[in-house]
């Protein structure tokens, strides 16, 4: 009988096993299905979102903008729905992590995750054929080794995060020209960035590292009286990230004339903190150079009055998608060979003067130079727009890198002045001498004070 109920109880239990298995592979199968079937929930509904031109399929897409979506996650069999994909902007959604699916794109170049709340980035999300990382307004703390992938990378966009240090697998990042690092949490200069060959714009400001560097040259502009319904009244001039400028009239004691007035936002933005840049600017005037604008005064909300700039145009415009670092020129634009030298001069002094107190504008580029030809034997230039500006020690470790940096931008330009002149002569040769003064690695020029020597001996020979 013993014997009998152990066989029977055995056989019991097997069944019981067999069942407890068969449910189990049940339940694994039916959550199988759920996965699969919110995968195609979470696919159709990125589709719904995406707002495709008629007659272009979800396989031909090249550029995918899902701004203020509500979305958290990206399903992972995305990058088969969208196997040509080149742009993703995900600007103002909810992401906590950039996360790995963006990294399986074969063909993604051009990523923004901008005012999200990401604190981490998979390591897996960098790809080798990223160009343009965009992650401003986050909340990240540190950056993976495995950005040394992104080999191609030439903008990276991080300004308003939680960086205290970047890795050393940056310097694997050779091909990176444009850094955004301003309002950060960086307790020491970023040396590996600071130190790649080709980085020409940097923006640093608002970093415990440059807590203490500042400028005694940084007057407070005297205070005027402009109420705030007359400058909103005002003709809009420029709008850019940082503010908004606008044509005032300003009465002089009976007396009245045109002024412009920058009014800043309060937000971070892609180039660093707004307050930074009014700084900057207010250094920039007290040096008293003729290419760099002037601020008159101020108001009570703290807006800038600067001179009114009338009849000048910008010398070029900001880059596209497809430029991605360099400035787009319109074919109308062209100089003289003398007017391009007078360009170079004008700002090389410019630069020579901000750099002497420790001050690099971060974003010299054709679009922040405005210009306005008096006759063909002379003509006026500005430099404009100090969002990315910044303060460093002159005499620091870092110091003459910053420098270097700055002298490559205005390299780039000085070839692009080159490039719209009307007709190549000696002069345009002397301009070649000095952008390969900035951009080759031989050339053991490594100051503005250097650089104007260089354009002297040009002009003697």
């Amino acid at each position: 009988k013993l014997a009998n109920y152990s066989r029977s109880w055995i056989h019991s239990f097997n069944l019981k096993m067999a069942d407890s298995k068969s449910d189990e592979a049940q339940q694994m199968a039916d959550d199988a299905f759920e996965v699969e079937e919110n995968e195609e929930m979470a696919v159709q509904h990125i589709l719904s979102l995406a707002k495709m031109p008629t007659g272009v399929s979800s396989m031909a897409l090249t550029k995918l903008d899902l701004f203020k979506c509500g979305l958290s996650h990206l399903p992972e069999s995305l990058p088969d729905v969208f196997p040509q994909l080149e742009i993703l902007f995900l600007f103002k959604n909810e992401f906590r992590e950039m996360p790995a699916v963006v990294g399986s794109f074969k063909n993604l170049s051009m990523i923004s995750f901008k005012s999200n709340n990401i604190k981490t980035i998979h390591h897996d999300a960098l790809s080798s054929q990223l160009r343009w990382l965009i992650l401003t307004d986050n909340v990240i703390e540190s950056i993976p080794e495995t950005i040394g992938r992104c080999v191609r990378l030439q903008k990276l966009m991080l300004a308003g995060n939680h960086l205290k240090a970047l890795p050393d697998d940056i310097l694997n990042c050779s091909n990176l020209e444009l850094v955004r690092l301003a309002s950060n949490r960086l307790e020491r200069p970023p040396i590996a960035l600071l130190s790649l060959p080709n980085l020409a714009w940097v923006a640093l400001s608002d970093n415990p590292f440059l807590e203490s560097v500042t400028s005694s040259d940084i007057v407070d502009a005297p205070q005027l009286s402009i109420d705030t319904e007359t400058i909103m009244a005002g003709d809009e001039l420029g709008r850019g990230a940082s503010g908004i400028t606008r044509k005032v009239w300003l009465d002089d004691g009976g007396s009245k004339y045109e002024v412009a007035v920058k009014t800043y936002s309060s937000t971070i933005t892609s180039d660093g903190n707004p307050i930074e840049e009014r700084k900057a600017s207010l250094a920039a005037s007290a040096l008293s150079c003729n290419s760099l604008v002037n601020i008159t005064g101020q108001t009570s909300c703290g807006s800038l009055v600067m001179e009114f700039l009338e009849n000048f145009q910008v010398l070029a415009s900001p880059p596209s998608l497809k430029s991605c670092s360099r400035d787009v020129y319109n074919d109308a634009i062209s100089l003289s060979s003398k007017e391009a030298h007078m360009f170079v001069k004008k700002l090389m002094e410019a630069l020579c003067r901000l750099h002497s107190i420790g001050l690099a504008h971060g974003d010299f580029y054709g679009h922040n130079i405005l210009f306005r030809r008096m006759d063909r034997e002379n003509l006026v230039v500005k430099l404009t727009d100090f969002g990315a500006a910044f303060f460093y020690e002159k005499e620091s470790d870092y110091g003459e890198l910053i420098e270097k940096i700055e002298m490559r931008a205005f390299g780039h330009l000085v070839e692009e002045m080159i490039a719209i002149c009307e007709q190549p002569d000696d002069c345009t040769y002397s301009l070649q001498a000095i952008a390969d003064a900035c951009l080759s690695e031989s050339s053991r020029c490594t100051s503005f004070n250097e650089l104007c020597s260089v354009l002297a001996s040009g002009e003697n020979e």
